[in-house]
């Protein structure tokens, strides 16, 4: 064993001339510190070339790859799944014997060693059964939460389960770990634009790991290509902070949809959170204009709860198959702005944003959030002379597998809205509300729920125009108005 206050990949062989394969040092540098219980250093300046080999570094230990750079070559895989880096917990996932649970359940009635990260599903029940051209059957109603050593839960429950399939826990780390630094470029793959989702990059798997001043840029890509997961993945675990990170959104590309002769453009993200709680991401910022609309959005999530954004400048914020609780603070979002679908209390505030809408309420799974949204000394500059603050759309005629709901209080405190632009010689159609059934009707098959309360003070209109709450007063029947 090398005995050293750290380990780098040199002493294990890496080159570092950017040419040379170097994946099999910096595996074996990782192994030797995870068994030894070192950190590891890289040597400034060097560039470590990884090829398409279906081999992932282990990291249970701190990190600082400081300026060292890494070359990612994405053009020939083995195996497109195969992460370059998993940050791994220390403990293994085990069965755990839990039948049913229920939304206000507090205890799920076992002790536990510690604090312990639990995820249920259930067959039983389809959820975020998909509508549009991306339309789907859906997926087993599941989600995570995490409970202490008395089995008391951390987070809300979204799904009552009468019966639930299958059900996980792990032992939650105690140890946190840091990875600083790093400077990684990806000679994007070549593959057809299908969705072939790659996971090339760097996937956490472990709780409580900070990464801080990563930065990772995209080169090579063309025409096509397939999509992404996300260069930081942050999958099953609790109480990661990525903070002042530099990521690079991907190239739109189009791929045929679920409906004959339609094409759709295909998600592809560098950053993407799924069964994670509680992930603060701050001063995360992105290579490429925010409003360039050649790229997509830099972010996705599904599955996720008590997310914070703060001082983060990028192209959105998406939640896609739901996030529980999430807060977004003093942030700058671009051209694909702010998507939500999930539940409980969601804060946007002192934050810019440059949507369609301030917020969209994601049509393709019902336009849902089943709790409250607030909007506090934010700016919106429209796109366009046709939209809302709370932008959702649902005809009632399409079971999601739950039933939807507008947030049931909308409150709207010192908005700016910078409309002049969007309007100019235009009629204006923004609205504080959504249209969301423009073929309304009583007695659909799936009625939608409205918001029920709108608290709205301090709005500014730079245009001078009146922004009505809503455009049709049927579609919000039973509404409470507080102005102050």
């Amino acid at each position: 064993m090398i005995e050293t206050a750290f380990l780098n990949y040199e002493q294990f062989g890496a080159v570092g001339d950017g040419v040379t394969d170097d994946m099999a040092a910096i595996i074996a540098c990782h192994d030797a510190a995870n068994e030894s219980g070192t950190s590891v250093k890289c040597k400034d300046g060097a560039r470590y070339y990884i090829g398409g080999g279906a081999r992932a570094a282990t990291i249970q230990t701190d990190v600082d790859f400081g300026t060292a750079e890494f070359i990612i070559d994405d053009r020939s895989l083995e195996d497109i799944q195969s992460s370059v880096f998993c940050v791994a917990s220390d403990f293994e996932p085990y069965a755990l014997a839990i039948h049913s649970l229920h939304r206000d359940q507090k205890n799920i009635g076992q002790t536990f060693s510690g604090d312990t990260y639990v995820k249920v599903s259930s067959s039983e029940k389809r959820i975020f059964i998909r509508k549009g051209l991306n339309s789907g059957s859906g997926t087993d109603a599941e989600e995570c939460f995490f409970v202490n050593a008395a089995g008391e839960i951390q987070n809300r429950l979204n799904w009552d389960y009468a019966v639930i399939s299958h059900a996980e826990a792990r032992e939650m780390d105690h140890r946190p770990i840091t990875i600083k630094g790093g400077i990684f470029t990806t000679i994007a793959n070549q593959a057809p634009s299908f969705y072939h989702y790659h996971h090339r990059g760097v996937t956490i798997q472990r709780d409580y790991v900070t990464v801080e001043g990563l930065v990772h840029r995209v080169t090579g890509e063309g025409d096509h290509g397939a999509p992404y997961r996300g260069f930081l993945s942050v999958l099953e675990c609790v109480g990661v902070h990525l903070i002042n990170c530099l990521l690079t959104p991907h190239r739109t590309y189009q791929t045929p949809s679920k409906v004959p002769g339609k094409m759709v453009d295909m998600g592809t993200y560098d950053l993407n959170l799924t069964f994670a709680i509680r992930v603060h991401m701050r001063g995360i910022k992105q290579t490429i204009d925010i409003m360039d609309k050649r790229y997509w959005g830099i972010m996705g999530s599904n599955f996720c709860k008590e997310l914070y954004l703060e001082d983060c400048i990028v192209s959105r914020f998406d939640a896609h198959q739901g996030v529980t609780d999430a807060t977004i603070k003093g942030c700058e979002l671009g051209h694909q702005c702010l998507n939500l679908i999930g539940c409980g209390d969601f804060l946007i505030e002192d934050t810019l944003t440059r949507g369609g809408c301030l917020i969209v309420l994601r049509p393709d799974y019902g336009s849902t959030w089943e709790g409250s949204i607030t909007v506090r000394n934010c700016i919106w500059i429209p796109q366009s002379n046709d939209g809302a603050v709370i932008g959702c759309y649902n005809e009632g005629d399409h079971d999601f597998g739950y039933v939807c709901y507008m947030p049931h209080t909308v409150t709207v405190e010192g908005l700016r809205i910078l409309d002049g632009a969007a309007v100019a010689g235009k009629e204006n159609q923004l609205f504080v509300l959504g249209h969301y059934d423009k073929s309304f009707a009583p007695g659909k098959p799936f009625p939608y729920v409205p918001t029920q309360k709108l608290v709205l003070s301090g709005l500014f209109v730079e245009s001078g125009n009146e922004i009505p709450i809503f455009k049709e007063s049927a579609l919000y029947p039973t509404l409470s108005v507080e102005c102050k």
